[in-house]
């Protein structure tokens, strides 16, 4: 049986001719050390050596080169951040005192070749737009994440040990489905022997039966793989939070031969997650309609603990997601198991961002290590995609493919990108000029244009977000070379977006979150309008903040919402209520909208299941927040994973009695149009408002239709 000694605590540190302590585990940054490059960890501990058992030092994760020697003598060296990994040291520890010292190297790479050539697998963490210091020469690898950032123990085995289990459900037959296991089982001993092998399949979060498999192994000296196949009848299956229950089982594993075993468990989701021939995504044989968004929670992985995990997944239920996509970086292990729980998808990327060198050794680095990313995440029922590169420019078509080849290797059952790419990454309104065709004539783009995984603006945090990051002096007036160090874009804001400063910064929060906001609702519900014509799924950009900073983020590093936040809930619920104006502004005596056979109110039902029995309530008001105009109407049912046009295919005459046409009595200035759905039993099922102009009556058709200027469209 197992057995952790702990080493977290504080430990003695060496940097550049600097002697203190540092706590384990910590970024060294966060820990309040600024350095880049090499340092050297040290500890003693008393320990009580048995015979018979191995010893293992196991690290959970450091940050990036680590070279470690027990009581003087080599015990072994790795390179990578996000992996979990161990060195036998049976025969360096001693019963007694003992001594470990750790080298850990964190370069900074050079500006010869950073960022297009880099050799570092960090990902975010050492080349971002959204980290520290952007991605300026001079500034962007600043508040290095080098370190151990999470914990260190000796681990004690039996001479036999499951190292590792990798769970596979699939379905068979119509309800049964196979869970089959393939396990990792050391021998430690030099000769051949036969060892009892079970596994318990329990409901873990559920009430229900479990199952018991029992056979023989025979165990050869060294690592042994071994399979373990059972048929489930019916089980429960892992859903989305918006389609069922995240059904989850525990998988409980022993091995015994005489009085040496182990035991290893883990949970699982029994699910099935693809993409069929119609292009469109299908969990469980039900059709979804991907509602996503982007996160990279932290920038310093030491601090980000279960508590702040399962608060961020609380976020994303709330703004109706139903997928995340880690974003260029492996996270820690706590992150994919509130996912598991909450039945949050995960889109999982591998730790490439950008550009890097195209070396042999590079490439045999990136495949091991994306090798380590599968295999140490492969049990989460969240992660239904994995994606080899964010963004690549440089080794698109030399690396990306031997990844997706290895990764394949690893796990032949999830969906596997080579990349999110610049195809599936739309942002008119903040790169480009904001035109409807920007999408809808990108013919070109099409194929790959299936799911766009990146869209969105940037938005400044609340003034108490803003006044932690900067001192005064820098605040405002604006210092830009410190926004620009906390990753704010000027050239998009005020060039492309046409963010208007105002005359103060609480103007400016407002003005910027704003056109964050309108950006996200109107391109989010443009783009659900399109769902299965040629596009199967969205994932906005970004969810959260990673550091003190001004992104794309909807969410401050604090966890503040912005107004965005609100927006992409509302956008993102999953049965949506919308209404399309021509223009949002709109004159006296007007009708809001117009047009032969064309209905603007529409609903989109994302849900397996039809809405029956629903009533709509479409209510005007005016500037001064009268109402002028209040309109129920029966929808008998909105179906199941639909859009529908309640209203459409009226004749032009059935708009001359328009309830909606806006009377010259009602005050002039920024009106709204409210809509809500409610169920049968008259709960609240999804709501949704816009804000229009109403101006003075002006001449024009359709009693006083005014054409648009560019500034009103």
């Amino acid at each position: 049986m197992k057995k952790k000694t702990g080493l977290n605590g504080k430990w003695d540190f060496e940097y550049q001719d600097n002697k203190g302590k540092i706590t384990v585990p910590s970024n060294w940054f966060a820990a309040g050390f600024d350095i880049s490059g090499k340092a050297q960890y040290s500890r003693e501990f008393t320990f009580k050596k048995q015979a018979g058992k191995k010893y293992f030092l196991v690290f959970m994760g450091v940050d990036y080169f680590c070279e470690a020697s027990v009581n003087g003598k080599f015990a072994g060296k790795h390179e990578g951040y996000f992996q979990k990994f161990r060195f036998d040291v049976t025969d360096l520890i001693k019963t007694g005192k003992n001594k470990i010292e750790v080298k850990v190297d964190a370069p900074k790479e050079s500006t010869d070749i950073w960022p297009n050539a880099k050799f570092l697998i960090k990902g975010i963490f050492n080349h971002h737009d959204a980290r520290p210091g952007s991605w300026n020469k001079k500034t962007g690898q600043s508040m290095n994440t080098g370190g151990i950032w999470n914990d260190v123990y000796i681990e004690t085995s039996d001479m036999i040990e499951i190292e590792r289990v990798k769970i596979t459900p699939l379905l068979k037959d119509d309800g049964v489905w196979n869970a089959g296991s393939e396990l990792i089982i050391n021998n430690y001993g030099g000769k051949i022997i036969n060892a009892g092998l079970s596994c318990v399949i329990a409901p873990f979060n559920f009430v229900g039966t479990q199952q018991t498999l029992k056979r023989t192994v025979e165990l050869k000296p060294g690592a042994n793989r071994v399979y373990m196949h059972v048929d489930i009848k019916n089980p429960a299956l892992w859903w989305t939070w918006d389609f069922g229950k995240p059904n989850l089982y525990e998988f409980s594993y022993t091995v015994k031969s005489g009085a040496v075993k182990d035991t290893y468990s883990d949970t699982a989701g029994i699910r099935e997650f693809k993409k069929a021939e119609d292009r469109a995504w299908y969990l469980n044989g039900k059709r979804l309609f991907i509602r996503g968004t982007n996160i990279i929670p932290t920038q310093m992985l030491s601090e980000y603990n279960t508590e702040k995990a399962a608060g961020d997944i609380k976020l994303l239920v709330e703004a109706n997601i139903n997928m995340v996509r880690i974003h260029a970086h492996v996270n820690r292990k706590e992150l994919y198991y509130e996912a598991d729980k909450a039945g949050i998808m995960v889109w999982q990327d591998f730790a490439l961002q950008w550009g890097y060198e195209t070396t042999d050794t590079f490439m045999e680095n990136a495949v091991s290590q994306i090798k380590d990313m599968i295999n140490q995440h492969y049990n989460r029922p969240s992660i239904t995609f994995w994606c080899c590169h964010n963004e690549p420019f440089v080794s698109e078509k030399q690396l990306d493919p031997v990844l997706y080849i290895k990764a394949r290797e690893e796990d032949p059952v999830r969906y596997i990108e080579k990349a999110s790419d610049f195809t599936q990454h739309y942002y008119p309104g903040w790169y480009y000029e904001n035109t409807p065709e920007n999408f809808y004539l990108d013919t070109v783009n099409a194929e790959k244009r299936f799911i766009i995984s990146e869209y969105g603006a940037e938005a400044l945090p609340c003034l108490e977000t803003m006044k932690k990051m900067m001192a005064p002096e820098d605040l405002w007036p604006p210092k830009w070379e410190t926004w620009e160090y906390h990753d704010f874009q000027p050239e998009q804001t005020f060039n492309t977006a046409r963010i208007k400063m105002g005359d103060s910064l609480e103007e400016f929060i407002e003005n910027s979150q704003k056109y964050q906001a309108d950006i996200i609702k109107a391109h989010t519900e443009t783009f659900r309008l399109a769902r299965y014509k040629f596009l199967n799924g969205i994932l906005h950009f970004m969810f959260t903040e990673c550091w003190p900073s001004i992104t794309w983020a909807v969410v401050d590093f604090y966890r503040n919402p912005k107004k965005g936040y609100f927006a992409l809930q509302t956008a993102m619920q999953p049965v949506y209520p919308g209404y399309r104006l021509v223009r949002k502004t709109k004159s006296k005596g007007e009708r809001l909208s117009w047009g032969v056979m064309w209905d603007p109110f529409f609903v989109i039902n994302d849900l397996p299941e039809a809405q029956k029995n629903v009533t709509a309530e479409l209510t005007l008001l005016d500037a001064a927040g009268v109402v002028y105009k209040k309109e129920k109407r029966k929808l008998a049912e909105i179906p199941a994973d639909s859009i529908i046009y309640p209203f459409q295919g009226q004749a032009l005459e059935a708009f001359e009695a328009d309830p909606f046409t806006i009377p010259g009595s009602v005050s002039a200035g920024t009106g709204s149009i409210g809509l809500k759905l409610f169920n049968a039993a008259g709960k609240l099922i999804a709501s949704n408002s816009y804000e229009f102009e109403i101006t003075e009556r002006m001449g024009g058709p359709f009693g006083g239709e005014v054409y648009p200027d560019k500034e009103n469209e």
